[in-house]
């Protein structure tokens, strides 16, 4: 599993901290993070393209992932 930056992982904990995403389930969203990015690298998405985000969903539809 590709592996985040301390420094991003920081910046994106404070960034859904700044949102309504609860402390405890912060850990949750950088492990979707984590997922996604890994789901991109693995399929050759690119991470900010809009197709991206769609065909991760399909993927996890596919596998009966919520």
């Amino acid at each position: 599993m590709i592996q985040i930056p301390a420094h991003l992982v920081s910046q994106y904990t404070a960034f859904i901290g700044d949102s309504s995403v609860q402390p405890s389930m912060q850990q949750y969203y950088v492990k979707w993070l984590r997922y996604y990015l890994d789901f991109c690298h693995k399929y050759n998405f690119q991470q900010d393209a809009k197709e991206s985000l769609s065909a991760f969903i399909e993927k996890l539809r596919e596998k009966k992932q919520t």
